[in-house]
């Protein structure tokens, strides 16, 4: 209990501190979900933790912070703030080692999709956007055209994509124009999916190509519990062996709690456990802990 209020006190202090430098308002702290890792050794997890990642919501569970905190120091390395509207997320900011590397401005269709979302990019001397992206949807509210514009309003590139009948993007391809190319650097994808008898994803087979030439091939095989949620996540080599395997477990209330990581020797390599904090009043005088 005290290293979780500690960690608490300690977000709460550096958030202060970027506030104050960036001129954000305070912000409300009503639920905190703590990810913490274990140390592990000769694949058995230990009794050390250490918090990774903070999610810090306000009183209508939007997460406005995002902290993420280096294992060894502690230190954050990188966080993001979310600004809303009502519940729509019209601003992200996103930090590297406590500088602003970029931000984004959303709009939103009368349906509540994205119709625009401008990306602006940092610099010590200059602050300019970089990309205006304006989105098309299907009749399934699945984004299947992407037009970027760059600052004078010029074409930079254009992304279209494909959708199956239940909803996965199978095809995407992107048109270059400029010198500009997505975030990810993905300029094609195709995704052969696999589904179970209830209709739910069991394997799928992503291919992606980047901007910078390389191709990656990657095989996925996803097993659920009896709720019904994700509860393993397999990545598999081109025989179909596994060489990495992710489980998930849930409390009784569906919310995610322990994260094990395995080798293709099912010898485990990471752990991590999420803790839910919440905080009744805006004071933060009381604390439940939601397991």
């Amino acid at each position: 209990m005290k290293k979780s209020l500690f960690i608490l006190f300690l977000a709460i202090v550096l958030s202060s501190n970027y506030l104050l430098a960036q001129n954000r308002p305070p912000q409300d702290v009503r639920r905190v979900i703590v990810t913490s890792k274990y140390e592990i050794k000769n694949g058995q997890r230990t009794s050390k933790s250490m918090a990774v990642k903070q999610e810090i919501k306000d009183s209508l569970d939007r997460v406005h912070t995002i902290l993420n905190r280096d294992y060894t120091t502690q230190q954050v390395i990188s966080h993001t703030w979310h600004t809303f509207n009502g519940k729509q997320i019209v601003r992200t900011d996103e930090f590297a080692n406590e500088k602003l590397k970029y931000y984004k401005l959303f709009t939103y269709n009368a349906d509540s999709t994205i119709a625009t979302e401008s990306i602006y990019m940092v610099n010590p001397t200059d602050t300019a956007l970089y990309i205006k992206l304006t989105y098309k949807y299907n009749n399934f509210r699945k984004p299947i055209q992407i037009n970027a514009t760059d600052l004078k309003g010029k074409k930079a590139f254009q992304t279209k994509s494909v959708y199956n009948a239940k909803g996965t993007e199978v095809k995407r391809t992107v048109k270059l124009k400029k010198n500009y190319v997505p975030l990810d650097s993905v300029i094609s994808l195709v995704n052969v999916p696999v589904y179970d008898s209830v209709g739910r994803i069991s394997a799928e087979v992503i291919t992606r190509k980047f901007s910078n030439g390389k191709t990656l091939t990657e095989s996925f095989r996803y097993g659920y519990d009896k709720a019904g949620l994700l509860s393993s996540v397999e990545t598999l080599d081109g025989t179909g062996k596994t060489l990495t395997k992710k489980t998930l477990e849930y409390n009784n209330k569906g919310m995610l709690k322990f994260i094990s990581v395995f080798d293709a020797n099912n010898t485990l390599t990471e752990y991590y456990a999420n803790r839910y904090e919440l905080y009744p009043t805006r004071d933060r005088r009381n604390q439940i802990i939601e397991y």
